[in-house]
């Protein structure tokens, strides 16, 4: 078990990650110096269950006070007991906003003011995107129904881009919406999704990228503008789409699926959303690609031939560095890096400053092969040469989104 230490410092990057005992930790990204995580939860029983909460998917609130996270006790299916909790950034206490036994949750991201959180929930009719209020606990707003379901906040205001239903040029009910959840939730615009997943926002929450259904079955790179209420035509795509806006909000990394696997993208493109020209950076296969905060690199995850992922840097010019090390995945990464479109800004791998990323799982001997033990949360640094270098047992880590 990871052990106990004192409260970060001030200035300093800070990680929460998943113990392999299920409790929350909270680390900076030099352990060797500070080797003692601090623990910020404690798995507690209930008189009405059995057995203690299990912590999952945490996250650091945009103003870095709270860690949201869900708690579950084990079982299966619907009748399992799951709740929505804000645990503050020195442990010291923790608050439930919300619980249920009618659903699973599956992901939850922070509104940007820190005052609500959107939450994921797989019940016996489907898939529903909900809304927590952290200062009013007890009741959720209903946002969307729809299979599959994908949202992004404003990073600016709290709208929901909220997409459902896949591509209209497949299914006639695909759509998506903005929602006003500033007071309940109104749909404020409404548009024509194509074959892709998140719609992203620009870090200045003017603008909304998108594909567009377009017609006669053919789809595009579109910008919808809030201010003027048009979507822009950017360039026509094919394949399913996943894309990030940098953090400068100069460039938009776009890739598609192509092939028979949905989870397997093909080269990774940069779009200048002012000129509109393209550049190819990467020709290779990723799984996943995520913006450095400096937005002049991008981190990308692919498999590597001698056995398990590996990550690669990009620079915006398309010059690329292999990091040597590798790893397997654990279950909960697998299934970040599935969606890491959807998580990338909520649950953010590369560190604030941009000097240090982090997974989870089992990294491999030189030869590729998987270490037999539990699995581990690493950071690897990103400017220093090395291997990564083990926090301890757990399954799933991510950095606050800000230096403190």
């Amino acid at each position: 078990m990871v052990g106990q230490g004192a409260t970060l410092s001030k200035g300093s990057c800070r990680l929460v990650f998943v113990g392999e005992d299920g409790d929350l930790y909270q680390t900076g990204p030099r352990p060797r110096l500070q080797p003692r995580a601090q623990r910020l939860t404690w798995g507690w029983e209930s008189a009405e269950s059995d057995g203690r909460l299990y912590y999952v998917w945490p996250s650091y609130s945009p103003d870095g006070s709270l860690v949201a996270c869900f708690g579950v006790r084990p079982g299966s299916g619907e009748g399992q007991e799951a709740g929505l909790y804000a645990v503050t950034e020195d442990g010291v206490s923790m608050h439930e906003i919300w619980r249920t036994s009618r659903a699973v949750p599956i992901g939850e991201s922070w509104s940007p003011d820190s005052s609500r959180i959107a939450i994921l929930l797989q019940a016996a009719d489907g898939l529903s995107l909900e809304v927590a209020n952290v200062r009013q606990p007890g009741e959720t707003i209903i946002v969307e129904r729809g299979s599959p379901l994908f949202w992004s906040w404003s990073p600016v205001e709290n709208m929901l881009a909220v997409h459902t239903g896949g591509s209209h040029s497949v299914y006639d009910d695909a759509r998506l919406a903005i929602f006003d959840t500033r007071d309940g939730c109104e749909q404020i615009a409404s548009l024509s999704p194509g074959e892709f997943r998140t719609p992203a926002w620009s870090p200045d929450g003017r603008r909304l990228a998108y594909v567009d259904a377009g017609e006669e079955g053919r789809e595009f790179l579109a910008i919808y503008r809030l201010d003027d209420r048009v979507s822009e035509i950017v360039q026509p795509v094919e394949g399913h789409s996943a894309m990030l806006w940098s953090p400068d909000g100069r460039f938009l990394a776009i890739s598609q699926a192509l092939g028979e696997t949905p989870h397997l993208f093909t080269g990774v493109s940069l779009v200048d959303v002012r000129t509109g020209r393209v550049k190819v950076v990467s020709d290779d296969n990723v799984v996943s690609f995520f913006w450095s905060p400096c937005s002049e690199r991008l981190l990308t995850l692919s498999f590597s031939e001698s056995g398990g992922m590996q990550w690669s840097s990009l620079d915006v010019f398309g010059t690329r560095e292999t990091i040597e090390s590798r790893f397997y995945p654990s279950r909960e990464l697998v299934y970040f890096c599935w969606f890491f479109d959807q998580f990338a800004m909520s649950h953010p791998l590369v560190s604030p400053d941009g000097r240090s990323l982090t997974f989870a799982g089992h990294v491999t001997t030189p030869g590729g092969q998987k270490l037999d033990g539990e699995t581990a949360v690493y950071i690897q640094s990103l400017v220093d040469p090395g291997p990564p270098e083990r926090i301890g047992p757990g399954h799933f880590g991510c950095w606050d989104a800000h230096v403190r």
